[in-house]
């Protein structure tokens, strides 16, 4: 059937036949086609009960079937069908439905049912704000890759083109407003940087009667401290090209293998040694092929069951507020996020349900994306990983509509479990995957790699720098901040130490020692911390410690919420002295309180506290055993009796066999 009917819901909502003026919609009649719009269909008693919430359901449903006789007689066509499920009839065309999500022209700045309110039905209301925030947050996230992927390749106009547009649809992004200002002062633009910087101050202010962030302030410090340079674009002391060059090169063979293994629908595995590139390789590849999933392994999940599950699992709950949890799924959930349960309910112990309700909550987060990106596989739990390959393993080729999107992940060279690599094995001698292994940067794409940099090099140091760093990313660009921090010496000397770890250990002791101590205690932590647990693991004011972290963050020892690279993690615990190592484990232990027991353990057992640990490692225990880990919960009651044996002993109680 041929579409004779288009209903605009982005900017004020209208009703429009083919080669006829467009016509308003309001009150009930628009409440029924917007929702069935946007929901695609509902029951009838449904609909009466949220359109008629006061009355009795027969009146409900006698008022629902006069709404649609009505909006039949008055448009000339039964627009609504269905018997029992209503459903938009197929010669009604949507514009939010038809929509390219995926070309950034084509997507309306356009507010949801702009200047529609349903102040007299609660639910409807709640409905429409949750639809609006979804609506926002796809833009927003598809104008981001977008204004990523123009950066990635050195057009800062566009870039910028696209940031206006995020500022259209957002304009108290703090996160936009930088963005603008990082890219006016990369562009050679520093009044323009500074302008934006005066503008976002004066929005917060207004609007919200608010300063700005203490990261957006620092960048403005930054910009206003540097002079611009004639004809060049300026550079400071760090050059944000430094901290994140701008355009990825020395990887067209890989990104070759990349795409052809997209093609063909494989499971796509990047891996290398530390700080080759592996991940800036695989985002800047995703970015480009549209919106993506990002779940991040950290340090510390491995001890854990589903820890890195979890963490993926609470983002998608964030990012699809229309993805409501039923109480019996918040009871069947609760196991894993102990948050989803309100106060004073508990978990329920549903083995298979809670497995079907993490894969189709992986499935409602990989909805609207092309991609699921995995990265740091190597510090994933097993049950995590489990998950992953329950969600693919009867998917192949993957990429195709209405499967499951396309999967790639990073991985450190060699510290894959040895279960994990068998089964990557298995997937590549199948032909289900693909392995791209990341060697060195050859000597040119290192040249080019130090041109973007904007650091005054002479010829001969930009030669001994290219053999210096052997072909590493990471390596590089610690060495041209330490040449940084030693001015005198940029011209024409190089640190002694050929190890990517000791320049880290050279720019960790340049930190005030509140910094440094807030950076031991979120090594120590490892996973999923914020400013609160920091302060509370370091027992000192909030504000000092937001205040170290924004020197951390200045650093680029840590970004968001993580450290930038798992070598500066490393770096950290490895300088730490081990009278220090110790009180922060103990002390992390008891902040951690009401975390997952097994982290709590192994936080006491790191502390060489073994008796704190054996209550913790038997609730770990049985936690595990409830969402189906055998092993992992043998494990943890065989470490139990291990600790209450040490105990014992300890105490002066008998032996190992008592």
């Amino acid at each position: 059937m041929n579409v004779t009917w288009t209903l605009s819901l982005l900017g004020a909502p209208t009703l429009m036949q083919a080669g006829q003026p467009a016509q308003a919609l309001e009150g009930k009649s628009l409440a029924l086609l917007a929702y069935l719009a946007l929901e695609g269909q509902a029951p009838r008693a449904h609909l009466a009960r949220l359109l008629w919430p006061d009355a009795p359901e027969p009146t409900a449903r006698n008022n629902l079937v006069q709404t649609l006789r009505r909006l039949a007689r008055t448009f000339g066509f039964p627009l609504v069908t269905g018997p029992d499920f209503l459903t938009l009839d197929p010669a009604v065309r949507v514009d939010v439905r038809a929509l390219d999500v995926t070309d950034p022209g084509a997507l309306s700045l356009e507010p949801l049912l702009r200047g529609t309110a349903f102040d007299d039905l609660p639910e409807l209301a709640e409905w429409l704000y949750l639809r609006r925030e979804q609506w926002t947050r796809q833009v927003m996230a598809r104008l981001t890759v977008v204004a990523d992927q123009h950066e990635a390749h050195g057009d800062l106009q566009g870039a910028l083109q696209v940031a206006g547009r995020l500022l259209a649809v957002q304009p108290l992004s703090e996160e936009t407003h930088r963005r603008v200002m990082r890219l006016h002062y990369l562009n050679g633009d520093r009044p323009a940087a500074l302008d934006a910087f005066a503008r976002c101050k004066a929005l917060l202010r207004q609007d919200l009667d608010l300063e700005p962030s203490p990261a957006t302030q620092h960048l403005a410090l930054e910009i206003s401290r540097q002079a611009p340079l004639p004809g060049a674009s300026p550079s400071p002391a760090l050059p944000l090209a430094v901290r994140r060059p701008p355009c990825l090169v020395g990887r067209e063979a890989e990104w070759q293998q990349l795409q052809a293994a997209w093609d063909a629908g494989q499971f796509i595995v990047v891996s290398g040694d530390p700080g080759v590139g592996k991940t800036r390789l695989l985002q800047d590849f995703a970015a480009q092929q549209g919106a993506a999933l990002r779940v991040v392994a950290r340090p510390g999940d491995a001890v854990v069951p589903y820890a890195t599950t979890a963490r993926s699992l609470r983002q998608i709950l964030a990012d699809h507020p229309e993805r409501t949890l039923s109480d019996d799924e918040r009871h069947v959930l609760g196991t894993l996020l102990p948050d989803v349960l309100r106060a004073g309910e508990t978990p329920v112990v549903d083995r298979a349900r809670l497995h079907l309700l993490i894969q189709d909550l992986y499935r409602t987060g990989a909805r609207a994306v092309r991609a699921i990106v995995y990265e740091d596989l190597q510090y994933a739990d097993a049950a995590s990983i489990e998950a992953g390959f329950v969600l693919i393993s009867s998917a192949f080729p993957l990429g195709q509509p209405d499967g499951v999107p396309q999967m790639l992940c990073t991985v450190r060279r060699g510290e894959l479990q040895p279960s994990t690599a068998q089964t990557f094995a298995e997937l590549i001698h199948a032909g289900l995957a693909a392995q791209i292994d990341l060697g060195p940067l050859p000597d040119a794409a290192v040249t080019a790699l130090i041109a973007q940099l904007d650091v005054p090099l002479s010829a001969d140091l930009t030669r001994r720098l290219q053999r210096f760093v052997g072909g590493n990313p990471l390596y590089l660009l610690e060495t041209v901040r330490h040449l940084l921090s030693q001015p005198t010496q940029s011209s024409d000397r190089l640190p002694i130490t050929d190890r990517v770890g000791q320049l880290v250990d050279r720019r960790l002791g340049r930190l005030s020692p509140a910094a440094l101590n807030v950076a031991r205690a979120a090594a120590v932590v490892q996973s999923d911390f914020d400013i609160e647990v920091l302060a509370a693991v370091l027992n000192a004011p909030l504000m000092e410690v937001m205040s170290a972290w924004s020197e951390l963050e200045a650093a680029q020892i840590v970004s968001g919420s993580d450290f930038t690279h798992d070598l500066i993690y490393e770096a950290v615990r490895r300088q730490m002295p081990e009278p220090v190592r110790l009180l922060l484990h103990r002390s992390a232990a008891r902040a951690l309180q009401a975390g997952p027991p097994g982290r709590v353990a192994m936080h006491w057992l790191l502390a060489e506290d073994p008796a704190e640990a054996v209550p913790h490692l038997l609730l770990a225990a049985a936690q595990a055993l409830d969402v189906g880990r055998e092993a992992e919960g043998r494990a943890f009651l065989a470490q139990a009796t291990q600790a209450y044996h040490q105990r014992e002993r300890a105490a002066g109680h008998g032996s190992a066999e008592a």
